[in-house]
Protein backbone atom coordinates (compact mmCIF):
# COMPACT_ATOMS: atom_id res chain seq x y z
CA UNK A 1 0.00 0.00 0.00
CA UNK A 2 1.30 3.36 -0.96
CA UNK A 3 1.39 6.12 1.92
CA UNK A 4 1.57 9.44 0.93
CA UNK A 5 3.27 12.69 2.53
CA UNK A 6 1.60 14.98 4.41
CA UNK A 7 3.40 18.65 4.16
CA UNK A 8 2.67 21.61 6.31
CA UNK A 9 4.39 24.93 5.83
CA UNK A 10 6.72 25.72 8.64
CA UNK A 11 6.80 29.42 9.05
CA UNK A 12 2.82 30.23 9.00
CA UNK A 13 3.65 34.38 8.66
CA UNK A 14 5.61 33.19 5.39
CA UNK A 15 3.81 34.99 2.50
CA UNK A 16 6.49 33.75 -0.40
CA UNK A 17 5.13 31.44 -3.15
CA UNK A 18 8.10 29.00 -2.19
CA UNK A 19 8.55 28.25 1.47
CA UNK A 20 10.10 25.20 3.53
CA UNK A 21 7.37 22.76 4.03
CA UNK A 22 7.54 19.45 6.28
CA UNK A 23 6.22 15.84 6.01
CA UNK A 24 4.00 16.00 9.71
CA UNK A 25 4.84 12.12 9.78
CA UNK A 26 7.86 11.73 9.23
CA UNK A 27 10.00 15.29 8.86
CA UNK A 28 11.19 15.64 5.27
CA UNK A 29 11.68 18.83 4.24
CA UNK A 30 10.67 20.26 1.08
CA UNK A 31 11.39 24.26 -0.68
CA UNK A 32 8.85 24.39 -2.81
CA UNK A 33 5.09 26.30 -3.36
CA UNK A 34 2.16 24.67 -2.63
CA UNK A 35 1.11 24.25 -5.79
CA UNK A 36 4.00 22.38 -6.31
CA UNK A 37 3.18 19.84 -3.64
CA UNK A 38 -0.59 19.27 -4.98
CA UNK A 39 1.38 17.75 -8.06
CA UNK A 40 3.74 15.16 -6.91
CA UNK A 41 5.22 12.40 -8.72
CA UNK A 42 4.49 8.61 -6.89
CA UNK A 43 7.51 7.99 -6.02
CA UNK A 44 7.79 11.80 -4.62
CA UNK A 45 5.12 11.58 -2.83
CA UNK A 46 6.07 8.37 -0.76
CA UNK A 47 6.42 8.61 2.77
CA UNK A 48 7.51 5.48 4.98
CA UNK A 49 6.02 6.42 7.87
CA UNK A 50 3.11 4.11 9.11
CA UNK A 51 1.69 6.52 10.59
CA UNK A 52 0.97 8.47 6.92
CA UNK A 53 -2.36 8.49 5.04
CA UNK A 54 -3.07 5.67 2.30
CA UNK A 55 -2.75 6.95 -1.18
CA UNK A 56 -6.58 6.92 -2.12
CA UNK A 57 -7.77 4.47 -5.04
CA UNK A 58 -8.39 6.54 -7.55
CA UNK A 59 -5.61 9.15 -6.85
CA UNK A 60 -3.20 5.74 -7.11
CA UNK A 61 -4.39 4.75 -10.04
CA UNK A 62 -4.24 7.84 -11.78
CA UNK A 63 -0.47 7.67 -10.67
CA UNK A 64 0.01 4.29 -12.06
CA UNK A 65 -0.18 6.21 -15.41
CA UNK A 66 1.32 9.14 -15.11
CA UNK A 67 -1.18 11.13 -12.53
CA UNK A 68 0.14 13.30 -10.00
CA UNK A 69 -0.38 13.18 -6.07
CA UNK A 70 -1.85 16.03 -3.78
CA UNK A 71 0.47 15.89 -0.16
CA UNK A 72 -0.72 18.87 1.08
CA UNK A 73 -2.00 18.76 4.39
CA UNK A 74 -5.65 19.55 4.82
CA UNK A 75 -4.96 21.88 7.82
CA UNK A 76 -1.34 22.99 5.95
CA UNK A 77 -1.18 26.72 6.52
CA UNK A 78 -2.72 26.16 10.37
CA UNK A 79 -0.99 22.78 11.63
CA UNK A 80 2.27 24.29 12.70
CA UNK A 81 0.70 27.53 14.70
CA UNK A 82 -2.06 25.28 15.97
CA UNK A 83 0.70 22.85 17.68
CA UNK A 84 2.58 25.45 18.78
CA UNK A 85 5.67 24.67 16.79
CA UNK A 86 5.55 28.10 14.46
CA UNK A 87 8.57 30.16 14.62
CA UNK A 88 7.21 33.44 14.43
CA UNK A 89 3.82 33.24 15.54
Amino acid sequence: MLRKHQFVKTDCECLKRATRFVCKHCGVMEYRSARELKALSAVQAACDHPDAPAVPPREAMRARFGGTIDCLAPDWETYMRDSGACRNC
